[in-house]
Order: C-alpha cells, then sequence, then structure tokens
C-alpha cells in the first residue's frame, strides 16, 4: 500500500524537525515500537510501521533491514497475521524499553533539597561500592568520584560530602553535559518554534503522528544522554524537557487504527 503523500508544509515542518542528521531506521523503528507496543502484548501492524517510516522519508528496503537487525539482535518479534505481519518487543526489548521510559516520558527529577559527593578512591572494594552507588542513582563525575541526590544506604567504604546549593565548575558541567549534547539540545529547541503554535486540527492522522515521531525520536536521542540527574537547577539547557512534553501532549497519542492493518 503507498503511503498518501504529505503536504509541502507538513514536509517542511519535519524537515525542520529532523534537522541536519540522517535517522538511523532501526532506531526509528525502536521509537515507534516504544511509543506504541511498550506493553506486554501490544503489536503495531506492518501496515501502521510502513506507513509511519514512510511518512518519514525511509524507504521499504531500509525498513525490512533494519527490522531484520532488531529481530537478530533480540529487540522485536513478529508474527502473521493473514497476509501481513504484526510486530511485537521481545522480553529483551520490553525491559530494556521500560527501563529508560522515565527517562524520555517522565517529568524529570525534582531539584533536590541537598546534592551528595561519594569519593571511592580509598575504599578496599573500590569497584563493588561504586557499582552500588550507580544502582542508587549517582553519576560518576571522574574517576572514584560519584554525585547523587540521596544520601546512599550505607555510608561505609568511601567518603561522603553533601551540600545544599553546590555550584560546580564548568569541567564537571562539561562532564554532565557535553557541548555536543548542549548544542544538539539548543538546536532542536530552535526547531520546535516551527511547531508550537501548529494548529493540529488542519493535520490528517498521518501527519500528526509522522510530527509526534519525529519530535519524540530527536527528544530520545538527547534524553538517553543526560546523565539521571535533575540538571534543570545546574543548566539552563537541560529544560527542553519541558517543551518537549507539551508538545507531544497537545499532539496526543498515536491510533492505530487510523492505519488499517
Amino acid at each position: 500500500m503507498d503511503t498518501p503523500a504529505l503536504s509541502d508544509e507538513v514536509q517542511n515542518i519535519l524537515s525542520h524537525i529532523r534537522g541536519d542528521g540522517d535517522l538511523r531506521v532501526w532506531s526509528v523503528i525502536v521509537t515507534i515500537m516504544g511509543d506504541m507496543a511498550r506493553g506486554r502484548g501490544e503489536t503495531v501492524s506492518g501496515t501502521t510501521l510502513g506507513a509511519l517510516m514512510g511518512a518519514l522519508g525511509i524507504r521499504p528496503e531500509a525498513t525490512r533491514v533494519a527490522l531484520h537487525r532488531l529481530r537478530k539482535d533480540g529487540w522485536i518479534t513478529s508474527r502473521r497475521a493473514g497476509r501481513g505481519s504484526h510486530y511485537s518487543l521481545t522480553d529483551h526489548g520490553r525491559a530494556q524499553t521500560n527501563a529508560v521510559a522515565e527517562r524520555i516520558y517522565g517529568p524529570g527529577l525534582p531539584s533536590p533539597e541537598r546534592w551528595f559527593l561519594a569519593v571511592t578512591l580509598l575504599s578496599p572494594d573500590q569497584s563493588e561500592y561504586e557499582q552500588s552507588l550507580m544502582t542508587q542513582g549517582f553519576t560518576e563525575l571522574a574517576p572514584g568520584i560519584f554525585l547523587g541526590t540521596s544520601s546512599p544506604e550505607s555510608r561505609a567504604g568511601f567518603i561522603l560530602f553533601s551540600d545544599s546549593t553546590p555550584v560546580l565548575p564548568d569541567n564537571i558541567m562539561q562532564t554532565l553535559l557535553p557541548d555536543a549534547v548542549r548544542i544538539e539540545a539548543q538546536r532542536f529547541a530552535t526547531a520546535l518554534k516551527v511547531t508550537r503554535n501548529l494548529d493540529h486540527s488542519d493535520l490528517t492522522a498521518l501527519s500528526r503522528a509522522a510530527i509526534r515521531l519525529l519530535i519524540l525520536h530527536r527528544w530520545r536521542r538527547i534524553a538517553l544522554r543526560l546523565p539521571n540527574l535533575p540538571l534543570t537547577q545546574l543548566s539552563p539547557d537541560a529544560r527542553l524537557r519541558t517543551e518537549v512534553h507539551e508538545q507531544l501532549n497537545r499532539l496526543g497519542p498515536i491510533d492505530a487504527n487510523d492505519f488499517p492493518a
């Protein structure tokens, strides 16, 4: 089935949102599956997937190659349904997707009352303590130095400092929010101005879905490169989350019924 053509206006909007980077086809499919079929038993039909990928300018041949790779890597599985197929996340794919869902769809972490700095350099079992800290949400700033927003379950084995209003030097902020991520966030924020006041009532279901997916996909690539810390208190470039969520909420979820199987 041929994908309905999108209007020149929508194509222009998608071009702005996409930016200069190439779309990694397998990653786009992961975005779609995570947005539409994250729950157990949920599927995306081949017809729906083909329509969405086509709207983003991705050729069927590239989609087939990416689907093969994701099946081979144990991320998705498929089953025949009449003359078509339905795709779903495997247990592994679902676990990986749900593990990061809050970082993409969640409201972000609230500003803590205190920040905690743990130093493991003198620990007798350094690797064990560091693994424990990371499990508890700490982020490694430099070898043997970890930043977190809550007191560790156990303070034995490492040195712990806390502060309610830390001032982090530029080199530490560069570690937390590298220039590449900061610049990408700034460019994406500029691109989102195109869709901020868009009249969604004039959009077809496919146009709305394509815009949603491209916003979500670009945001996902940024969000997963940010440390799991409440950076909005420390850096204005991390405030992109609010704008993205507002636009996704206005666009609404993708209804698979708009794309007959």
